[in-house]
């Protein structure tokens, strides 16, 4: 027997409180990452990595 309450019905009201925390949550710990790992590298060398040359083998002959 139908007694009245609404728990088959879709949610009408869905609450963007969670899923926008959520993305700023996940914006803030991506900035803070970069941030600290930014000035963790400055205290380190300059790296510089160097391509092997490669000679042209159409000039060779």
């Amino acid at each position: 027997m139908y007694n009245g309450n609404k728990y088959d019905r879709p949610e009408q009201n869905a609450s963007t409180a969670f899923p926008i925390s959520l993305l700023l949550l996940s914006i803030v710990a991506i900035f803070a990452y970069l941030a600290i790992g930014g000035a963790w590298l400055r205290n380190e060398t300059e790296i510089a990595i160097y391509t092997p040359q490669i000679e042209d083998v159409s000039r060779a002959r």
